[in-house]
């Protein structure tokens, strides 16, 4: 079993069988388009977004239901290789979505458990799966470990000075994004405390914009990154 394989393996074997996307029916086509513009946001926003994986899990049923179909195929007929080329991309889809938040969760741990704990005192939805945040905790327990192992031969460092600057995501970074619906009085935030210009958003229109002006309308499905 590859790496594929076996992330794959994980998110079936914990499958929620209350996800969400399953309360609305959704064609195939739907549920991949969903899948991949939640992989273009997690791709191209600067921070870890809340997680999408209801999508995940409908998209991984599709993708079985895709591979027994192709068992019944002969291996002379010309539409297997064009089936599984299909199947090929869509696992790749769900691969790098997954990798992308992994690498997220790596990169800027400290920060995503902190706002994480700020949304449960708050009983807001968290962002990480329950899996993503084992991964993260233990993560972070293993880079503290290290720190204090190597910072004990180092003089004039205090074991836990590092953890005064974790590493945070630049939410003030553009990005390309596409407005999904018509929206008014968008405010741009150019990273100070003066009250920035406003911006409206027409369907269909394109625009680079600071990550932080629309962080909110990421989130909620008005727009999406491009």
């Amino acid at each position: 079993m590859d790496e594929d394989d076996q992330l794959f393996a994980e998110i079936e074997a914990n499958s929620d069988s209350d996800s969400n996307i399953e309360d609305v029916p959704l064609t195939a086509a739907e549920v991949i388009k969903l899948m991949e513009e939640a992989w273009l946001n997690e791709k191209f926003a600067p921070e870890i977004l809340p997680n999408k994986f209801d999508i995940v899990e409908c998209l991984l049923g599709q993708i079985n239901y895709m591979q027994e179909n192709l068992r019944t195929l002969k291996s002379t007929d010309f539409q297997l290789s064009i089936h599984q080329m299909e199947v090929d991309r869509l696992r790749f889809l769900v691969s790098s979505y997954l990798r992308t938040r992994l690498h997220k969760i790596e990169t800027f741990v400290f920060s995503i458990l902190k706002s994480e704990q700020q949304r449960i005192e708050k009983n807001e939805d968290t962002y990480l799966t329950e899996n993503e945040m084992e991964f993260a905790q233990s993560y972070k327990e293993s880079v503290e470990q290290h720190f204090e192992e190597t910072l004990q031969n180092v003089s004039g460092i205090a074991n836990d000075e590092w953890k005064n600057m974790p590493v945070e995501p630049n939410i003030h970074s553009f990005v390309f994004l596409k407005s999904k619906v018509d929206i008014e009085g968008v405010i741009i935030d150019d990273g100070t405390d003066e009250d920035g210009d406003l911006i409206d958003f027409k369907q269909g229109s394109q625009s680079i914009i600071s990550y932080n002006s629309v962080s909110n309308l990421i989130k909620n499905g008005d727009v999406h990154l491009i």
